[in-house]
């Protein structure tokens, strides 16, 4: 599980990510609001004063682009882009307070109206920054700055206490309130994180249980519940489509000798190997599953009974020609009973005829495989 020192900085990273795309899809639409600004302006202040706005705006906004465009490029990453969207911040507090240098004071109807943009541009870009507190700050500063200095710099400028006061009001309480807000914000990441690594933590919990309940303990194969699971499926499927399939059902031969003369761990060691070693002679989707004791059974998806027959004599042979285990030595022989499915019996019905099949292989002298009596090959 990853620490909370490590998901505070993936949610920084995160954050900052998220800051990046939501100013260059907000920057899509900006120009609207130059359009507006300059309408509204447009008769009420010089014309020139306006023309230099927009050209001044246009001009920053497409070094912002630029700047954003460079970030993406590169994968938005905090250490490295930090001041280059700290930069991006700055232009556009400062495209956005020029309009008090530029447009302030002609009118007394537009100088209200321009202070309520002004406002407006910082409330809306507060979801815009919010993911990057100390953009969303350098943003609000910028503004601030800009509108101060129209009234510092230029003494006869007309920009009004009014304005100035209200301004620096309105910009500290929302950027003292924002970074209370950005903080739940990275928090809410931060709780996302862990919410998602304690989730992926529980599947791979829930899969271990699933899995170890499914598996033979001895022996890594698919236990008897995982076997009935896979045989009720392939059933299912063969009432569908009309794809039969074949099982084989494997019995070693004398295997309690091996228990009487070796003891149980050579007996242990013998299914093991057993188990490898079927495993080795099957083709690609077959399964073996343990059935109980030194039985197994092999499940041969679309399988004819003549293609099973094969894979049987495959797997006898293999079994007999080498030993399973050297130190005892073990070698022995299997027993098979082979069976196609016929369309409308059970599982158990299929297994019963494959048991069949296993006794009369044992009862013919073992090391051999069989098949139910009146069974066709097809």
């Amino acid at each position: 599980m990853a620490s909370p020192l490590a998901d505070a900085e993936v949610a920084r990273e995160i954050g900052f990510a998220q800051c990046v795309h939501a100013i260059r899809n907000v920057l899509m639409t900006t120009p609207v609001g130059w359009l507006l600004v300059a309408w509204f302006a447009w008769g009420r202040a010089p014309h020139a004063h306006v023309l230099i706005w927009l050209g001044g705006f246009l001009c920053t906004w497409l070094v912002t682009l630029v700047l954003l465009q460079g970030i993406l490029r590169a994968g938005p990453l905090l250490e490295r882009h930090r001041p280059r969207l700290l930069a991006i911040a700055v232009l556009d507090g400062v495209s956005w307070g020029s309009v008090c240098w530029l447009l302030v004071g002609y009118s007394a109807t537009l100088d209200p109206w321009l202070g309520a943009v002004l406002c407006g541009v910082a409330a809306v870009n507060a979801p815009v920054y919010i993911t990057f507190y100390r953009a969303y700050a350098t943003l609000m500063a910028a503004i601030w700055v800009t509108v101060e200095l129209a009234a510092v710099l230029r003494p006869g400028h007309p920009v009004g206490t009014e304005l100035i006061l209200g301004m620096t009001i309105f910009c500290g309480l929302l950027t003292y309130h924002m970074r209370a807000i950005a903080q739940r914000v990275l928090d809410g990441i931060v709780l996302q994180l862990s919410n998602e690594s304690l989730a992926r933590q529980l599947s791979s919990a829930l899969q271990l249980v699933q899995h170890e309940a499914d598996t033979d303990a001895l022996t890594g194969q698919p236990n008897r519940r995982a076997l009935d699971e896979l045989l009720k499926q392939q059933v299912g499927v063969a009432r569908a489509t009309g794809r039969s399939f074949s099982v084989l059902l494997l019995d070693i031969d004398h295997f309690k000798l091996v228990n009487d003369t070796h003891g149980h761990g050579a007996g242990d060691d013998t299914l093991r190997a057993f188990a490898q070693r079927v495993r080795e002679h099957l083709r690609q989707g077959d399964t073996c599953a343990r059935y109980g004791g030194e039985e197994f059974v092999v499940v041969l998806p679309g399988t004819t009974l003549g293609a099973a027959l094969e894979v049987a004599e495959r797997l006898r042979q293999g079994v007999a020609d080498v030993s399973l285990i050297s130190a005892p030595l073990v070698r022995t022989t299997v027993s098979i009973g082979a069976a196609q499915y016929l369309p409308g019996e059970t599982v158990e019905q299929l297994l019963e005829r494959a048991d069949t099949a296993v006794y009369a292989a044992k009862r013919g002298g073992r090391n051999q495989v069989r098949v139910p009596e009146a069974a066709t090959l097809a």
